[in-house]
């Protein structure tokens, strides 16, 4: 009874902290929904005053302009293959700070080859030539706390909401001593840039049970790289499988944190022309890994064109580039003209591309064309004109005429500029903005200057900036940063660098002012245990919505104890000290648990090997696997024995016959784990059901142990890989000595003789913990051996 109410108590306590869960997702998901609409209605104050007033559509919360920013630079970079086949040639050139670059080419051209070389994942072959970063020679996996990858497989829990990808990726991989709050802002902004905040608390799913569109699953992807805030983000073909439309909706998210000085480095198919101008960069490489242009997108016509190309009117320039990479168009000054002859027209441009970066105007305004079309409008021009149309028309927004406006003039106001009625939770989230937390009333100022701030692609009103001085959002102060009209711009981190400002008031150019150029690019991420903590937690997320494959296994043990059970007492009517059918029960638990736990590892050993090429730490992923599992090896192994031995009625106490099950259970599971890290998930049921049948129904056979015990090579063989050799002798044991067996037929009688031959020792006080030892021992050497196997195998896959 006592161990049947422990095991509900520990059911209802696993099932009130999920209903704790889900709570506080919905709270987060309805908060973000209210600054988000909180975010348009503040646009639709601007447009009133100033309709010509620009404002961002979005605004980030939580992240911040990049303290440090990366400039990769790359010299004669190639890849040889282990037979001596070279797959990637002599490419040079840069990918510059905060600019998105594509990486384009025919099949065959060595496009992933050479991203994974230059991001250090290319473990398959020798890498030649050099990389720099920043000017300084360097690997980029030597800063992999602040680069991410996004593999074109969309490798995602299927089991977990689109939010909770985002929080545990932003958790796992964020600073250290990142403040919850922080984390949360930081997902807010991913699921808003990522447009997929709409779905924030809908299951992914997987193709066996549907969840989130394939496209929603794309952006999900990339979303739990963003989540860390990479200062360099590598993309594999990150619009494959999506249509025109969804793909330049990804691009364009990758470009607005571009704004933030992340690089973005894509190798991207074949793209529309209106995504294609969306790169500041691209490198086209030739078929066998050569370059043929490196340079601003938009240069890369002209280029084409000034070698005697001709390109139709109405063709895609993107498709109108392979064709002429795969040799496919004529060329007017080469009659012979074959794709091999673009990789020495490359190498004889003098400036290699020609026009690069700023030079290039990837605004798409140049200083000649700013002379020519004369000063545009500045942040401060706009502020003035906004601060006048305040003032006309303040009396209409102040009613009462006291000065300030209360929350009751903000409602009437928000609803006349936008025709919609905002909650009250909009209304307290706009004035806490304007003017600080629990704000009754705000000033004429306070309105102007949280206006005047919403043309800057970070936000920067009173609710963050009462967040920083708590030191909520955060190591370090969000500084308020200025323009070249000394009016406020962007956030960035105090003392990392500098803004450096192009046409119209945007961000140029990242420039760090440290000594040491690589320093930013270090980030001290979560320890082992905090980790652990939030990946225990993950794991029991996962582990509640594992009910319907779980119940699979209650009803399959349930019906094994049954049976067994009801075998024992009525059909065959076997003693009850009967080592036999002691080892029918531990090789069915045996069997039953070690297939269980194949899943542990083995379900999703794509998202173990990109988590652990990002940092996770391989100790804390396996440790809070092993500990979320052992209640389900606790729940089962009970539920089988306790079904078993309230039919039997084997006349023992419950907790004597229960632990050599728990500890059957216990070195079990450990073959299990072990199995499934180091053999093909398909295979892995076969396996471990051939390794159960020999180590317990075979090498643990009562009949058979008198043999196996003699001595030598066998005994030693037995003794340390049997389960059964040892979970039996516990419970025959106790059974011999409490029961006191004295069996009438011959049959039961020699079969008694055996059982006790083999398991009954006289020095039963100095010897009886000797099973419990070696099961224990069994089941640490096999967890150990589990973690290497998870640890280094595919190691190709963890870089």
């Amino acid at each position: 009874v006592a161990w049947l109410a422990g095991a509900g108590a520990l059911v209802l306590a696993l099932f009130a902290s999920d209903r704790r869960w889900r709570y506080r997702q919905r709270t987060l998901g309805k908060a973000a929904q209210v600054s988000q609409e909180s975010h348009g209605f503040a646009v639709s104050l601007v447009r009133h005053f100033m309709p010509s007033f620009k404002v961002q559509r979005y605004q980030f919360r939580g992240m911040r302009a990049k303290a440090g920013s990366a400039d990769i630079q790359f010299t004669d970079l190639g890849l040889q293959l282990p037979g001596g086949k070279r797959v990637l040639h002599g490419v040079t050139g840069e990918f510059r700070a905060g600019r998105m670059c594509a990486i384009m080419g025919p099949s065959g051209a060595g496009k992933t080859t050479f991203m994974n070389t230059l991001c250090g994942k290319a473990s398959y072959g020798r890498t030649t030539g050099s990389i720099s970063v920043n000017g300084h020679p360097a690997d980029v996996s030597e800063f992999r706390s602040v680069t991410g990858f996004v593999p074109q497989d969309d490798i995602v829990h299927q089991d977990l909401t689109v939010r909770e990808q985002i929080e545990f990726s932003a958790r796992l991989r964020n600073s250290a001593d990142t403040s919850p709050q922080a984390t949360q802002a930081v997902v807010d902004d991913v699921l808003n840039v990522m447009q997929v905040d709409h779905i924030q608390n809908s299951i992914v799913g997987s193709v066996e049970e549907r969840g989130i569109s394939g496209g929603q699953r794309k952006r999900v992807n990339i979303g739990l790289e963003l989540a860390a805030q990479p200062t360099v983000l590598f993309l594999d073909e990150p619009t494959s499988g999506l249509d025109s439309t969804s793909s330049l909706a990804v691009a364009l998210s990758l470009k607005k944190m571009c704004e933030l000085g992340m690089t973005s480095i894509m190798v991207i198919h074949q793209p529309r022309y209106s995504l294609f101008t969306l790169f500041d960069d691209v490198l086209l490489l030739g078929k066998g890994g050569q370059t043929v242009y490196l340079g601003p997108s938009l240069g890369a016509k002209p280029y084409f064109e000034g070698l005697g190309f001709a390109m139709p009117n109405d063709e895609n320039p993107a498709d109108w580039f392979m064709d002429v990479l795969s040799g496919e168009v004529a060329n007017s000054r080469v009659a012979d003209f074959r794709p091999e002859m673009l990789f020495d027209m490359w190498r004889q441009q003098p400036a290699a591309g020609g026009p690069r970066g700023d030079d290039a105007g990837t605004d798409g305004v140049g200083p000649e064309q700013e002379r020519i079309h004369g000063r545009e409008m500045s942040t401060a021009d706009d502020r003035a004109i906004l601060q006048q149309k305040l003032e006309e028309g303040w009396d209409s927004v102040d009613s009462n005429g006291d000065g300030v406006m209360d929350a009751e003039e903000l409602r009437s106001l928000l609803a006349h500029c936008s025709t919609m009625l905002p909650g009250p939770d909009v209304v307290k989230d706009l004035m806490e903005r304007m003017a600080g937390d629990d704000a009754k009333t705000v000033t004429r100022r306070q309105f102007m200057d949280y206006l005047c701030s919403l043309r800057n692609y970070v936000a920067t009103d009173t609710t963050l900036a009462e967040y920083d001085r708590r030191g909520a959002l955060g190591p370090g102060r969000r500084s308020m940063l200025f323009d070249e009209d000394g009016n406020s711009g962007d956030l960035l981190e105090e003392g990392a660098g500098d803004l450096e400002h192009g046409p119209r008031g945007k961000v140029k150019k990242l420039t760090t002012v440290m000594l040491d150029p690589l320093s930013s690019l270090k980030r001290d991420t979560p320890g082992v245990f905090k980790q652990y903590h939030v990946l225990l937690l993950r794991r029991f997320i996962q582990w509640w919505r594992m009910n319907r494959q779980r119940a699979i296994f209650v009803v399959a043990l349930a019906l094994g104890g049954f049976f067994l059970a009801v075998l024992d007492r009525w059909i065959i009517n076997t003693p009850r000290w009967s080592a036999m059918s002691l080892l029918n029960l531990h090789t069915c638990l045996a069997l039953l648990l070690s297939i269980f736990c194949l899943q542990v590892f083995a379900n999703d050993q794509p998202v173990f090997w990109r988590e652990s090429a990002s940092g996770v730490s391989v100790p804390a992923f396996f440790v809070s696997r092993l500990h979320m599992n052992s209640i389900d090896l606790l729940l089962l192994t009970f539920l089988f024995s306790a079904i078993y031995f309230v039919i039997r009625q084997p006349f023992v106490p419950f907790t004597r016959f229960f632990v050599p099950f728990l500890l059957t259970a216990f070195a079990a599971s450990g073959w299990g784990y072990f199995i499934s890290t180091v053999v093909p998930p398909k295979h892995g049921p076969f396996i471990v059901s051939l390794v159960i049948f020999i180590i317990c129904g075979l090498l643990g056979n009562p009949s058979n142990l008198q043999e196996f015990l003699a001595g030598g090579i066998m005994e030693a063989v037995v003794n340390a890989c049997s389960i059964t050799r040892w979970s039996i002798q516990m419970n025959f044991d106790y059974d011999y000595w409490h029961l006191h067996p004295h069996p009438q037929g011959l049959e039961d009688q020699a079969m008694l003789g055996m059982a006790k031959g083999v398991f009954v020792k006289e020095t039963r006080s100095t010897e009886q913990w000797v099973p419990v030892a070696v099961l224990l021992s069994m089941g640490v050497v096999l967890r150990i051996l589990a973690f290497l196997g998870l640890r280094f195998m595919h190691r190709d896959k963890q870089v």
